[in-house]
């Protein structure tokens, strides 16, 4: 078994981070948490289609979407290890199997490479 550590938000479970990791990845994971802000009435533009492909046990897919989670990036988060349809459309469309893979209005990034996925949405 592995040390796995749920997440809720409303009553829901939105997130299982699974496996051994440092205690600063918790810490950031705590502190996103409470500190996430929302923009003010008005001020939001809208939002860009994101799918995140990943698998529970994915290091970097967790920290992608804690990163996302933080910055207030909704998102649609597909776990490949259960979806094979899902899995082949990645494949096909990125032509590599590895996961965290993220697709921004039709445009897929394979890992996560925080300065193209903060220039595709916008963030600073």
């Amino acid at each position: 078994s592995a040390p796995s550590f749920l997440e809720f938000k409303g009553g829901k479970l939105i997130n299982v981070y699974k496996g051994c990791h440092e205690k600063d990845f918790f810490k950031n994971l705590l502190q996103g948490a409470v500190f996430t802000q929302k923009a003010a009435d008005g001020d939001e533009k809208p939002q860009k289609r994101v799918t995140v492909y990943s698998t529970p046990t994915c290091t970097w897919c967790n920290r992608l979407k804690t990163y996302f989670d933080m910055k207030g990036v909704r998102y649609t988060d597909i776990d490949v290890s259960k979806d094979q349809r899902a899995a082949e459309e990645m494949v096909r469309r990125s032509g590599q199997q590895g996961v965290p893979q993220t697709d921004i209005n039709g445009e897929m990034i394979v890992g996560f490479d925080q300065k193209r996925i903060d220039t595709l949405l916008g963030l600073k």
